[in-house]
């Protein structure tokens, strides 16, 4: 089976190294050459003509089923559909499987996320270890790559010019996408951005669960799942209650593989619907944002959940390393496990996560860092 490096002639991660778009898409779509377990979709073109791809991930025979899966969580979606039927939706959500949907790279400066998620689909598709079947066997994966396509082959060009001349100043990127910067992040109401069209787009037709969207930047290890208040006044006050649940088990499950400086309380109001994470709040499952390290997931509003979920890991070494690498992409190997830790997680306890009702599901994603550094998603 290919690695990354196959594609970028060193590890993901590795210094110095930063693929284009196409780069990153040609390993996935080797990937899907190599696996059954993995399917790429081509979707929509940026305002520049780049493709925007999304990647599933899981068992053989899930990826065999992804449209009859879908169709049952349509059906979830739209309780309409069902008669509004309680009994019904218990019966699907038990036999569907959920799909947990990671994005990365909205902001082109923040460039990591690629190809941590070129190595997470690598070992999502080939690892056999109890961990990570279980994961491959009880959730569909859904990873985009990048986001901001225009955005990150800029950000790539002012990279190697930069590597090219290191002695000269290199100026910012001035434009990440189309006439935009860091409020692309900011048209989720609007959108009038290819790329945040798009989203919502995938998302509502893949019936994913979970969205879950890497950052960078930030102090430590931010985890923002908790967001702070005023809490926007639309949201559901039991899925707002899930995130202190999904939130404390994130950092309880840092602090113990030793990392340092875990927190999850930023500067943050949870309140404008603008950021493109948001859209899971006005449709019917659950977003996430992520900071450097920091990995945080938001479940799928539940009606009834009445105590909190149990995390179990069927084995596995929570400080494993990558053999290719004989543990050198640490840094690499932190930012692959943090979504896979979170998609055990709800793989874990998606029973209670997905059970459903008549009443609207929701969700929200954005985080700011402390005073002496404040970024936003």
């Amino acid at each position: 089976m290919p690695t990354p490096k196959v594609v970028l002639g060193d590890i993901a991660g590795a210094r110095n190294n930063l693929p284009y778009s196409k780069e990153v898409y040609a390993y996935m779509r080797l990937l899907e050459k190599s696996s059954p377990r993995v399917k790429v979709f081509l979707h929509r073109t940026t305002e520049e003509g780049r493709e925007m791809i999304a990647v599933a991930v899981a068992s053989e025979e899930l990826i065999a089923k992804l449209d009859e899966n879908k169709a049952k969580l349509a059906k979830l979606a739209d309780p309409r559909s069902i008669g509004m039927n309680d009994a019904e939706a218990a019966r699907i959500a038990a036999d569907a499987v959920p799909v947990y949907y990671i994005t990365g790279t909205i902001h082109s400066t923040e460039s990591g996320a690629p190809t941590a998620l070129m190595e997470l689909a690598y070992r999502l598709a080939v690892d056999e270890s109890p961990y990570v079947r279980h994961i491959r066997d009880n959730l569909i994966t859904l990873i985009t790559p990048i986001v901001e396509v225009d955005g990150r082959d800029r950000m790539v060009d002012l990279f190697r010019w930069h590597m090219a001349h290191p002695s000269e100043t290199y100026p910012n990127l001035l434009y990440w996408g189309h006439y935009v910067a860091h409020d692309n992040n900011r048209d989720a109401m609007g959108l009038t951005l290819k790329l945040v069209a798009e989203r919502p787009h995938q998302y509502i037709d893949q019936k994913a669960q979970v969205l879950h969207d890497l950052h960078e930047s930030g102090q430590y290890l931010y985890d923002n799942t908790v967001g702070d208040g005023p809490y926007n006044a639309w949201l559901d006050p039991l899925l707002t209650n899930e995130w202190q649940m999904i939130g404390w088990q994130n950092v309880q499950e840092m602090t113990r593989m030793g990392m340092p400086g875990v927190y999850a309380h930023g500067q943050f109001d949870t309140w404008s619907p603008g950021y493109l994470m948001f859209m899971a709040a006005r449709t019917t499952a659950s977003a996430a944002c992520t900071r450097p390290s920091a990995m945080v997931a938001r479940p799928r509003r539940s009606s009834g959940l009445s105590r909190r979920p149990t995390y179990s890991a069927p084995g596995g070494d929570r400080t494993r390393r990558c053999r290719a690498c004989s543990g050198r992409c640490a840094q690499q190997q932190l930012r692959a496990d943090g979504p896979a830790r979170l998609a055990h997680y709800f793989a874990s306890n998606r029973r209670q996560f997905s059970r459903t009702s008549t009443r609207r599901a929701s969700g929200r994603c954005s985080s700011r860092a402390p005073k002496a550094r404040r970024r936003t998603c």
